[in-house]
């Protein structure tokens, strides 16, 4: 397996790091995996490695702003979250198409990157879907313990910090972390929502009711942010699409912890990530599937 850094350019130019995971032996399919909010592409590496050595080729990136995909202050990116999924995860997605040679390509999102894949203006090429820790971020989809602290975030640091920092400075108030101005009032938009982005986000709604591939939802019961009732809201919005929605308990797999970040950690090799690639392996081999 080698693993690559690429200079991409999202559909408006805009430079974005990313990396390629190849794999030593025949290709199979693509997977692009995209990223929860403000995580760093760095965190899905283990898992992308695990991927390619199953002949997948991989790609990781950064939203603009982000991570490697940061280009001078933070105050200077004017992106929402918008921008992210139509110019950015879109050109990754072309990206990784223009070298299919008539192999699928799967989208595999954690969270953030999971809720908007209906929203990719690409969608048609992708042949399936793995949402990991995909849920609502609406505050009535909360754990408890997030919902009394939400709107001390939504009504007075998002309020008061961004205009003072130019951008939410998370990671200074230990808080999610660091998220340009425009991402957190789209964000705060849609978790003000009783639906979340499928009431705030126009169109989002009809966008998971068209999608046609293949979905695999993956949630967590000790999800320490999100509440089971929201992830299965947004899996029950993909109407026109087969879904193999699985709620897991870390007992299951004789786990303490699993989580909201928990599945990608590299101990999971061998107990969490063959869900994956089981599943992915049932998508090769099983026609029509």
């Amino acid at each position: 397996m080698t693993r690559t850094r690429h200079t991409l350019h999202a559909h408006d130019g805009h430079a974005l790091t990313a990396y390629s995971y190849e794999p030593a032996q025949p290709l199979r399919a693509h997977i692009v995996i995209g990223p929860a909010m403000a995580v760093p592409q760095s965190f899905y590496n283990d898992f992308a490695t695990f991927l390619a050595k199953q002949g997948y080729r991989v790609w990781t990136f950064d939203y603009r702003g982000m991570g490697e995909s940061r280009h001078g202050a933070r105050r200077a990116c004017t992106a929402n979250i918008t921008d992210w999924v139509t110019l950015d995860y879109d050109a990754v997605l072309h990206h990784a198409s223009a070298g299919q040679d008539g192999l699928p390509l799967f989208v595999l999102g954690h969270s953030l990157g999971g809720q908007t894949v209906p929203l990719l203006p690409s969608i048609e090429k992708v042949s399936g879907v793995i949402n990991i820790a995909v849920g609502s971020g609406a505050l009535r989809h909360n754990q408890p313990s997030v919902r009394r602290k939400a709107p001390l975030m939504w009504h007075v640091f998002t309020p008061l910090l961004c205009p003072v920092f130019g951008y939410f400075p998370g990671a200074r108030i230990g808080v999610v972390g660091d998220i340009p101005r425009r991402v957190m009032y789209q964000w705060r938009h849609w978790c003000l929502q009783p639906d979340y982005l499928l009431q705030g986000e126009p169109g989002a709604r009809e966008a998971y009711a068209r999608v046609r591939q293949p979905v695999l939802g993956l949630t967590f019961s000790d999800d320490e942010l999100l509440l089971e009732s929201g992830s299965r809201m947004l899996h029950e919005a993909y109407r026109g699409a087969r879904v193999d929605y699985r709620e897991l308990s870390p007992g299951q797999f004789g786990l303490k912890r699993i989580g909201h970040f928990g599945f990608f950690r590299r101990e999971q090799e061998t107990i969490l990530w063959p869900l994956v690639s089981d599943w992915l392996e049932q998508r090769l081999t099983c026609v029509p599937c």
